[in-house]
Order: C-alpha cells, then sequence, then structure tokens
C-alpha cells in the first residue's frame, strides 16, 4: 500500500497489515463505501474492506478470518 492509501480506522489498519505480512495483497480503491480489497493472488478470493464499517471490530476479524483461510496459499 501506498502511504496515502491507510485505512481511517486503526483496528482496520492493523488488521490489512497482517494480511500483507501474510503475504496477501491488500489494495485500495477510491469508491464510497468501499475501502477496497484484500485478494488472495493463487486462489483468486478477495475479502471487502468497507471505509466506513459499522462496528470495526468485526470488520477486523472479518479480514484476520480471511487472513487465516488463505495463509497457506500465499
Amino acid at each position: 500500500m501506498a502511504l496515502g492509501d491507510r485505512h481511517q480506522k486503526k483496528d482496520v489498519e492493523a488488521a490489512l497489515k497482517r494480511a500483507e505480512a501474510a503475504g496477501l495483497k491488500v489494495t485500495h480503491d477510491r469508491n464510497r463505501h468501499r475501502w477496497g480489497w484484500v485478494i488472495c493472488c493463487p486462489c483468486n478470493k478477495s475479502q471487502t474492506v468497507y471505509s466506513t464499517p459499522r462496528n470495526t471490530g468485526d470488520e477486523a476479524n472479518r479480514i484476520d478470518l480471511f487472513i487465516a483461510n488463505h495463509r497457506g496459499h500465499a
């Protein structure tokens, strides 16, 4: 991710950094509701990351679950 592509919520940003450390690709999209995606390149699955989630802890947990399910692929 580029420097200006940080997520505004600390919990979600930390989960995105864990995803990058696990070898998954994090892309930023400048859509209003969707912040971007976490992508597992080998199996071509993706997880949407929202800009303004209702619960930042739940959003971070969804990203962490995606990391756990795709850790062996990267």
